[in-house]
């Protein structure tokens, strides 16, 4: 039997995926670093690595922040013989993913899927769903329900987008730009509604144009569901002593977010043709937006066990997950799917089930 194992399983997205994947009646083991786990897996480590994996796992790595992450689980589970997925945010992440691609195609029955997350599977699934054949720019908009992931990992990806100029794809080419500027307004359906949202970093400016040749334009917004924190954002990424100051109040700014922030959330992506017509495809939730981050790694990873996945090696990531299925999977937890106009071809319900 082929063996799920969850990196990362003790934080709070790794748990999200052990409870979709218990739920889809597998028995995934949880790996971390920490004492506890199933298995004790330092993915800078070789040693714990290369000891606790078989040829023929499937990893589901969600051990950020992967800003500070080597390739190192990457190209040993590959060496080994094991599958790697992996829901990173990281635009450097992704390119060093791609400098090591030619070894990754080169070992046979290893698979590695990279931002196999919101982005780059989410986005890719909808741009696929909504039929663009020549999508000259694809832009997504996240609004996330900041009292469920405020965690430490994802508040430092935020702080670090801060400490340098970001990239985005612009005509073309990887462009610097200041974080949380070129703001620009989105309505999310109910529960989430009207968001303003700042320029953010996002692997989507280097997977996708490896599907879409066309794509002159890439980019991420992220509203941070509160005017003050995008403006500290914005000053942040423009002043090194507002950037100190952030730093330290990072812990409070969390703990706020805890108490305080928007429980709704919603990711939608926005897509552009030659002919400047645009339309855009997303999810909103209540409370269990987060669902749409790690949907996707447990239906390919599930897929991978089954020995119904297509592909090998470095795979694309218009080729993680079905539209389809993505849709129909997340409908079951309660997340809802919208089009905007509404797409004449709308994908199937089915019925929910509670997590």
């Amino acid at each position: 039997m082929t063996r799920i194992i969850v990196l990362g399983g003790r934080g709070f997205f790794g748990r999200a995926v052990v409870e979709l994947l218990r739920l889809d009646g597998g028995r995934p083991l949880v790996a971390s670093r920490r004492p506890g786990a199933d298995l004790l897996i330092d993915a800078e480590d070789a040693v714990s690595v290369g000891a606790a994996l078989k040829a023929g796992d499937v990893v589901i790595d969600t051990s950020g922040p992967f800003q500070r992450r080597s390739t190192l689980l990457v190209e040993t589970a590959i060496a080994t013989g094991c599958s790697v997925i992996d829901i990173s945010d990281s635009l450097d992440y992704a390119c060093k993913i791609q400098q090591i691609a030619r070894r990754i195609n080169g070992v046979n029955d290893a698979r590695v899927l990279t931002s196999c997350s919101a982005v780059s599977a989410v986005s890719a699934a909808l741009v696929r769903h909504l039929d663009v054949p020549e999508p000259v720019r694809i832009s997504a908009f996240l609004a996330p329900a900041v009292r469920h992931t405020a965690t430490a990992g994802t508040t430092w990806s935020l702080f670090s987008s801060l400490e340098r100029p970001i990239r985005v794809l612009r005509a073309g080419a990887l462009v610097e730009r200041r974080a949380f500027t070129e703001e620009r307004a989105f309505h999310f359906p109910s529960p989430v509604g009207p968001v303003s949202a700042g320029l953010c970093e996002s692997p989507d400016a280097v997977t996708l144009p490896l599907i879409w040749s066309t794509l002159r334009d890439v980019d991420l917004r992220v509203d941070t569901r509160s005017r003050w924190v995008n403006a500290l954002c914005r000053s942040a990424a423009d002043q090194r002593s507002v950037r100190a100051v952030t730093r330290t109040l990072l812990p409070i700014a969390r703990s706020a977010a805890k108490w305080f922030g928007a429980t709704s959330g919603g990711f939608d992506v926005e897509v552009e043709d030659r002919s400047g017509a645009r339309v855009a495809a997303g999810f909103v939730h209540a409370t269990r937006s987060y669902l749409v981050a790690v949907a996707p790694a447990v239906l390919a990873a599930n897929a991978i066990a089954a020995g119904t996945f297509e592909g090998c090696g470095l795979v694309r990531a218009d080729r993680y997950v079905d539209a389809g299925r993505l849709v129909d999977y997340l409908r079951r937890t309660g997340v809802e799917f919208f089009t905007s106009p509404p797409h004449p071809h709308p994908l199937p319900r089915s019925g929910k089930i509670d997590l």
